[in-house]
């Protein structure tokens, strides 16, 4: 974790797509119902928490990390928030069985590359397959099981990930899609030349903006719900 002499780095220091989240997720509270909580992929922990401040009173986290477990847990000790939280090591939906939430928040890894972006952060950070959707299709291919029947999740989503795929996915399950923040973020030179060459050519002048040496990708945040 950060040190107060600044010599170690964050493998698990927000990201500016985590912070979108947060926004929306505490803009939000007042649509969604307080019982349960769930945080899929939840590496520093800031979103559980961000539920538990706003007053969700069971706190589930799920990470395939052990070192995001630890500093979760951390990170909710220090809160005084771990007596009502569970934050549990494993792949996606499997540690949850057939558990039920009212909030699901998830900011995955989908970024389209196989490899990590960044030797700074955790080794998971980012990395979502050659199209970005290895571990965010089934996530996706799940939810409607977990979801209680009045649930919302609140997902991060790149526009080059394909959301007319995601609609589908989950119309499947009778879950509705519902685009609630845009914005554009610029893509850092590491992850410039780690994007699969077939989804830039595929997303440039759609989702992705290219203008000399710099590019740009369009970002949103989704709010599932059942139709």
């Amino acid at each position: 974790m950060l040190s107060g002499a600044g010599t170690e780095t964050d493998p698990f220091l927000p990201s500016d797509y985590t912070a979108m989240l947060m926004h929306v997720v505490r803009a939000r509270k007042g649509t969604f119902r307080l019982g349960s909580g769930l945080d899929m992929g939840v590496g520093s922990g800031v979103l559980l928490a961000t539920l538990g401040q706003l007053g969700v009173e069971r706190l589930t986290g799920v990470d395939i990390d052990p070192a995001a477990v630890e500093a979760s847990r951390t990170l909710l000790r220090s809160l005084d928030l771990l007596d009502r939280a569970q934050v549990l090591e494993g792949s996606l939906w499997e540690p949850l069985a057939d558990a039920r939430f009212d909030i699901v928040v998830a900011n995955l890894p989908h970024f389209a590359s196989t490899q990590p972006s960044d030797p700074e952060h955790s080794p998971y950070w980012s990395m979502g397959g050659s199209d970005g959707r290895c571990l965010l299709d089934p996530f996706l291919a799940g939810l409607g099981a977990h979801l209680s029947d009045d649930g919302v999740a609140l997902i991060t989503h790149n526009s080059f990930v394909g959301l007319d795929r995601t609609t589908a996915m989950l119309a499947v399950q009778r879950l509705a899609v519902e685009p609630v923040l845009s914005t554009t973020m610029a893509l850092p030179p590491a992850k410039i030349a780690l994007l699969e060459p077939a989804v830039r050519r595929r997303y440039t002048g759609s989702g992705i903006c290219q203008l000399g040496p710099y590019e740009f990708v369009d970002v949103q945040i989704l709010e599932i719900r059942r139709a």
